[in-house]
């Protein structure tokens, strides 16, 4: 997958090996954060990709959704599998158009998602300093 691509269901879908039905289950349950575009059809990053591949494997392993979540929102230095993509210093610029101001409606829930998620760790880690 190309960096700052993002892609279609029926991609994810084929990357996965999920079904669409299991993915737009994941999203309603708010486990991924897939951006949406102008005719609001889901559309997943390379994190969306890994988290989903996680999700499946957390799953498989006979855990219960609840527990996947718990998981999920642990620290991300504890699973470098659902760290966000390490470049996002060089394309700050592209996430920089996030409007802070109001959560809702937020058409790029994602990037967002990713830049909090960023900011987070950054902070932590200055403190722990």
């Amino acid at each position: 997958m190309k960096k700052g691509k993002n892609i279609t269901m029926k991609e994810a879908k084929e990357k996965t090996g999920l079904t669409s039905r299991q993915i737009r289950y994941y999203d309603q349950q708010e486990l991924i954060f897939p951006a949406r575009s102008k005719g609001n059809q889901r559309l997943f990053s390379a994190s969306d990709i890994k988290r989903l591949l996680k999700i499946k494997e957390l799953l498989t392993a006979g855990n219960s959704i609840e527990t996947v979540r718990s998981k999920l929102k642990a620290p991300l230095t504890v699973d470098k599998d659902l760290e966000v993509d390490d470049d996002f210093d060089d394309n700050y610029d592209y996430y920089s158009d996030v409007d802070l101001d109001s959560l809702y409606p937020v058409s790029n829930r994602s990037e967002l998602i990713k830049k909090l998620s960023r900011s987070n760790k950054k902070h932590s880690q200055k403190e722990e300093d």
